[in-house]
C-alpha cells in the first residue's frame, strides 16, 4: 500500500507540473523557451502514462488475488469479472491484449522501417514495440540502430535494468 501512495503522490506532482507548464506556455512571448517547456511536458505525460499503467496493473493484480467475497459488487448486484470486459466497454489493457496476440515474423518486421509513411517497429525480448513517434528513435534510428529489427541483446547491454523504457512504448505484437 505504501508504494501506491508514493505513486499517487508522484502522479499529483506530475499533474501539477504539467498544469504549470501549460499555463507558462499560454502566457510567454519568448519562443526560445517554448521547446524546452514542450519537451518537459512530453516527458511528464510519458511518466504519467507509465505510472498509471503500474497502478492499473497493481489494481488488477490485487483484484484478482482477492477472495470473491471481498470483491466490490456494483450497484446492479452483478459481480465484476475482471477477466471479461463488459460489452460496449473498451480498455487500454484489452487493446494491448488483442494486439499482443498479433504474431509478426522477422521478415514481416523488416517492413516496419519508418520510411515512406510506414511505422517504425523494433523487437525486444519477443515483443514488438512501435517507436514511430518516440523522440529517441527520430528518423527511425537510435544511436546507429535502424528500426525494423530485433534488438534484445543491444537493449540488455545498453539499458540493463531499465525496463521502464519499454513500458512507455506501445506494444504492437509478438515476434515469432
Amino acid at each position: 500500500m505504501q508504494n501506491i501512495e508514493i505513486l499517487r503522490f508522484q502522479l499529483n506532482n506530475l499533474v501539477t507540473q504539467a498544469r504549470q507548464d501549460i499555463y507558462t506556455l499560454s502566457t510567454i512571448n519568448q519562443t526560445t523557451i517554448a521547446p524546452q517547456i514542450l519537451q518537459r511536458l512530453w516527458d511528464t505525460i510519458t511518466t504519467i502514462h507509465f505510472i498509471s499503467e503500474l497502478l492499473a496493473n497493481q489494481a488488477l493484480n490485487n483484484h484478482l488475488s482477492m477472495p470473491t467475497t471481498a470483491r466490490i459488487i456494483p450497484s446492479n448486484n452483478v459481480p465484476v469479472n475482471p477477466t471479461k470486459i463488459p460489452s460496449g466497454v473498451t480498455t487500454a489493457n484489452a487493446s494491448i491484449a488483442q494486439i499482443n496476440e498479433r504474431n509478426i515474423t522477422v521478415e514481416q518486421l523488416a517492413n516496419f522501417d519508418g520510411k515512406n509513411g510506414r511505422p517504425a517497429y523494433v523487437a525486444v525480448n519477443g515483443l514488438i514495440y512501435d517507436v514511430t513517434n518516440n523522440r529517441a528513435w527520430a528518423a527511425a534510428t537510435h544511436f546507429g540502430l535502424l528500426a525494423a529489427k530485433e534488438y534484445s541483446q543491444e537493449f540488455a547491454s545498453c539499458h540493463a535494468g531499465q525496463q521502464s523504457i519499454l513500458a512507455t512504448l506501445p506494444v504492437v505484437g509478438r515476434l515469432v
